[in-house]
């Protein structure tokens, strides 16, 4: 993730944090952070042809900054609760789909992280379940496509642990299929992509706690017919250690 895009998530979330306060109101000061935070070693299992596991220090965030949700690569806000559920406003950092040229003889051209943006409608189901139904816009000018996604998930405790599983289903777009996966000799089509997440946090104590995070993405035929690729799937898995504000 380079600090280019790092900076301008930043800048987004704590602008719409200021915006849904009144102008006026000159005593504002930017809200205390509740949550996790946490160092963690990375590895990542891309599908690219002539790449290997990539190990590398990440930092993980799960907490709310004032009206700011911060969910690993995620972060909203709320802009209406309904009856049936609440909508929200989105934003992600695409950090799992990447390639640098130099890694590789089979393209000249990077394929780089994004910055998208969008809209969250979540729903309660019942029995501990809860969906949510995500639409996502490139606003970085990367790849310029869209992803829409379904997910389910279900959290589980257990004294000291904590643990979040999620089903998830994500469609993406020509375009974001094709900047990443495409060539000048293959036109990547819009694809489907179905991935399974667990996160588990086991507390130590009130202050400190043990994270490990595993993502799993089982990608389709457009992707998997790429010269760029070897595998159908890509794979994350992390640990770390970190504080509980």
């Amino acid at each position: 993730m380079t600090h280019h895009h790092t900076t301008y998530l930043v800048l987004l979330f704590i602008s719409a944090l200021y915006s849904s306060h009144s102008y006026s109101d000159t005593s504002w000061q930017l809200p205390e952070f509740s949550g996790l935070i946490a160092g963690a070693i990375t590895q990542e299992n891309l599908p690219y042809q002539q790449t290997s596991s990539e190990q590398h220090p990440s930092l993980l965030v799960f907490g709310r900054l004032g009206d700011v949700f911060i969910e690993g690569n995620r972060a909203g806000t709320l802009i209406k609760r309904f009856e049936f559920g609440s909508l929200s406003a989105l934003g992600q950092l695409r950090t799992h789909q990447y390639l640098e040229a130099d890694n590789t003889t089979l393209t000249t051209k990077d394929r780089a992280r994004s910055i998208e943006a969008g809209f969250q409608l979540s729903i309660p189901l019942g029995q501990g379940f809860f969906s949510q139904v995500s639409v996502l816009q490139d606003i970085s000018n990367t790849h310029k496509g869209q992803e829409y996604e379904a997910a389910v998930y279900k959290r589980f405790t257990f004294q000291n642990l904590r643990i979040i599983s999620t089903l998830a289903a994500q469609y993406q777009s020509d375009e974001l299929t094709d900047y990443y996966f495409g060539t000048q000799n293959y036109t990547a089509k819009a694809d489907l992509t179905t991935e399974l997440e667990v996160l588990a946090v086991y507390d130590f104590n009130q202050d400190w706690s043990a994270v490990a995070m595993w993502r799993f993405y089982q990608h389709e035929d457009e992707i998997k017919d790429s010269p760029l690729t070897k595998t159908g799937h890509t794979e994350r898995v992390a640990f770390g250690v970190g504080y509980q504000f």
